[in-house]
């Protein structure tokens, strides 16, 4: 997907199907990420601020 004034970037999203290798790496790849820390326990997404 192009992104309207913002050349040269793009977005792009990937799933991967639950209990497969794809998906263990997807997860792996989001630890990865400043957010992980604000998750709970559980390891579901905490609800992301409004700004």
């Amino acid at each position: 997907m192009s992104l309207n004034d913002t050349p040269g970037q793009r977005l792009g999203v990937h799933v991967a199907e639950p209990g497969t290798p794809d998906h263990d790496a997807m997860l792996l790849l989001d630890m990865t990420s400043p957010e992980h820390a604000e998750r709970p326990a559980g390891g579901e997404a905490a609800p992301r601020r409004q700004s």
